[in-house]
């Protein structure tokens, strides 16, 4: 009888957990939420771009801000094999039945080119097509993004049991390029407090194992 308390018990403990967590908001603290990583090259250049929602203002003071509602971006990243500080480059990009374009930002230092549009792409594949004087290159970017990685609230569960953080903070999490890796795309989670604080863990994209945490 005893044996069959601990158990009864054991299971009533669980079905609570479960249905406590059924009405948290897994967006709850979230300051960012990047869930899209696409790739591509074509014609002496190679483009990523990162997709999803942050706030806004984006700043990392340890709270959401405004009224909490999240802006959807794609942010577009080109590095070319041979950089010029001084090349004009517009690109026009077809995502999710939109159409966005505008003239790229140059960043000198990280030799590369950027530009944002407000919208989170969700399609597993969008074109963009840039041009730069008489020429023009078009890229097929593909998700790097696979149907057995896990989404970015298992992220954070993950993330919270690797490193336990206390107190209130803001989260981040993103997908990046792996960097302990040549190649590959991990979960970067971050637990960001108002008195700057920052701590955050590398996953695995797939097993939700600890890479590296801070």
């Amino acid at each position: 009888m005893k044996k069959l308390c601990m158990l009864f018990a054991a299971i009533m403990t669980v079905v609570t957990i479960i249905l406590c967590s059924c009405g948290v908001d897994p967006m709850q603290s979230v300051g960012e939420r990047r869930s899209g990583y696409f790739t591509a090259r074509a014609d002496g250049y190679a483009m990523t771009a990162v997709s999803g929602v942050r706030e806004d203002p984006f700043a990392a003071d340890g709270v959401v801000g405004g009224d909490g509602t999240l802006k959807p971006y794609t942010l577009i990243t080109l590095v070319p094999d041979e950089f010029d500080i001084d090349a004009v480059i517009t690109y026009t990009a077809e995502a999710d039945g939109c159409t966005f374009g505008g003239t790229m930002i140059v960043h000198p230092f990280a030799a590369s080119f950027s530009a944002e549009f407000e919208h989170e792409t969700a399609a597993s594949e969008f074109t963009v097509t840039i041009k730069c004087g008489g020429g023009a290159a078009t890229f097929h970017v593909k998700s790097q993004v696979t149907s057995d990685m896990i989404s970015y609230d298992r992220a954070i569960s993950a993330a919270k049991s690797a490193i336990a953080p206390r107190g209130e903070y803001e989260i981040r999490a993103r997908l990046i390029k792996n960097p302990l890796s040549s190649d590959g795309i991990c979960w970067h989670i971050a637990f960001i407090t108002q008195d700057g604080g920052n701590t955050g863990v590398l996953l695995d994209p797939v097993t939700a194992k600890v890479l590296a945490k801070k």
